[in-house]
């Protein structure tokens, strides 16, 4: 039968295209191949066809354009080419259904090729119009021209739509590889060269996908290079894979093999070492308990972990190396301590009315003894390490920190309390109020019990009253209650 072919370039992959004209060439003179689309986006593989064969038809009218166009030209074929007995229509939509029906009014006999999921609504839409099933033949291109397809079309439930379109779009690279899964070997497709994104994805939405991507692929013998995945060369799968490496190497070396911790981040672990051991099996280690994926990164970890590499090979310390490290590792405040060791002494420390125990040298730095408050979060970052000094009777001159002898002990006892001091002291119960004094009104600091002779001392130093003023008279004038040498609310 002498046929024309219409293909719906918008939604049929080009290898679909040419199964279908190479398969229906075998019984019918295919005369014209309409290629329907928008010219800017069609694929490069249908750049350079025949032309004698192959028409692009460039439609440029819109997102359903191509719908209208292929109509358009099935109508013109139907009228120009009176000798014209077969019309093969490629695509998956259904909106061309008025052309079938105006081609089988003209005794056409017509052929669909479409994705046979759409079979079901598209005889629906045909009993509909009244078409005769006769007229129209449905072919499903996913299963009726290639054992490869009809091999891909088992997994098209598990992938989602964007995979398998990958994979009929690709179908002509398209091969099946087995994956191992636990104890079993798992069929997938696969194309050489495709992204790492997309090889990931297929096996992740086949559930195979476990741990690192880049191990999962080397362990599958497979390779990565450029971002794309292929497979493995003769030489390399011959090579011993790292873990085999490892396992090899710690059996020779079985009597010196010791069990040390290594630190990444928050993960501490016991791995089997061998002192002396190539850098390249310490990576390879690393990497099989998922600690890193570069050499640079292993380098921190050993380095973190009291280890040494140098020559290529990887060392424990040396006592005195161990101890240097040791020393660097510590911030300033700990090696302060650590160096003045032997004079280090426990004190506590008063601040907001608690008492916290810390190490101290008589004579510490003031900057220092501030350093380790903060960072043990006794005051905060902008509390003055000087007033907590000296409410724990330390003395600080020439910006260090003293404790105090037993005359300076008993001698502070003697003196007098400051205004500024008693309102440190009782910090937590400082609450503002106001004093009224000859019709003016001024804000004091107060604590609720406060000896009389300190709220006299306060309203003094505050200049509210003069010496010769009656502090039980201003007090009680104030609604305060004065009892036992003692003012209250």
């Amino acid at each position: 039968m002498i046929a024309h072919v219409f293909v719906d370039a918008e939604n049929i992959p080009p290898y679909v295209t040419f199964k279908v004209v190479e398969h229906f060439s075998k019984e019918h003179a295919i005369t014209k191949v309409d290629i329907i689309g928008k010219e800017d986006t069609l694929s490069h593989k249908y750049r350079n066809l025949d032309e004698k064969l192959y028409c692009i038809k460039n439609c440029f009218y819109g997102k359903n354009s191509a719908d209208t166009w292929l109509c358009l030209e099935i109508v013109r074929a139907i009228i120009d080419e009176p000798e014209l007995e077969l019309i093969i229509i490629v695509s998956s939509d259904k909106d061309f259904l008025a052309a079938i029906k105006f081609a089988v009014d003209f005794d056409k006999r017509i052929i669909l090729v479409s994705d046979g999921a759409s079979h079901k609504s598209l005889i629906e839409q045909m009993q509909r119009l009244n078409l005769s099933s006769a007229a129209v033949e449905l072919k499903d291109f996913n299963l009726n021209f290639d054992t490869k397809l009809d091999k891909l079309s088992s997994f098209f439930p598990k992938l989602t739509y964007d995979m398998n379109k990958f994979f009929v779009n690709n179908a002509d690279k398209l091969k099946f590889i087995f994956i191992e899964h636990g104890a079993s070997l798992v069929e997938v497709p696969f194309v050489e060269g495709m992204t790492s994104y997309h090889f990931g994805r297929t096996c992740r939405e086949l559930n195979l996908l476990e741990g690192k991507l880049k191990n999962f692929i080397e362990h599958n013998f497979l390779k990565l290079n450029g971002g794309r995945v292929y497979f493995m060369t003769a030489e390399e799968i011959a090579k011993p894979r790292p873990a085999e490496l490892l396992k090899e190497y710690f059996m020779e070396h079985a009597a010196d093999v010791k069990k040390i911790f290594i630190r990444h981040g928050e993960k501490t672990s016991a791995l089997d070492f061998v002192d002396g051991m190539p850098f390249e099996l310490f990576v390879h280690m690393l990497r099989e308990n998922k600690f890193v994926n570069n050499d640079a990164t292993a380098r921190n970890i050993a380095q973190k972990s009291f280890l040494n590499v140098r020559d290529d090979k990887v060392f424990l310390l040396s006592e005195d190396e161990l101890e240097r490290a040791y020393y660097d590792s510590l911030n300033e405040v700990d090696k302060y301590f650590y160096d003045n060791a032997a004079e280090v002494q426990t004190i506590f420390i008063k601040h907001n009315d608690k008492l916290f125990e810390m190490p101290f040298v008589n004579g510490m730095p003031l900057a220092l003894f501030g350093k380790y408050l903060r960072k043990e979060k006794i005051i905060g970052k902008g509390a003055s390490p000087l007033n907590t000094a000296a409410r724990s009777l330390l003395d600080v001159r020439d910006d260090k920190v003293f404790l105090l002898s037993e005359d300076e002990l008993i001698a502070r006892q003697d003196t007098p309390i400051s205004v500024e001091s008693y309102l440190d002291v009782n910090a937590a119960d400082v609450r503002k109020i106001f004093i009224k004094h000859n019709n003016n009104f001024f804000e004091v600091p107060f604590v609720n019990g406060m000896p009389l002779e300190m709220f006299h001392k306060l309203l003094l130093v505050r200049n509210i009253i003069g010496k010769s003023a009656s502090i039980t008279k201003v007090a009680l004038k104030n609604f305060l209650i004065v009892r036992d040498k003692k003012v209250f609310i």
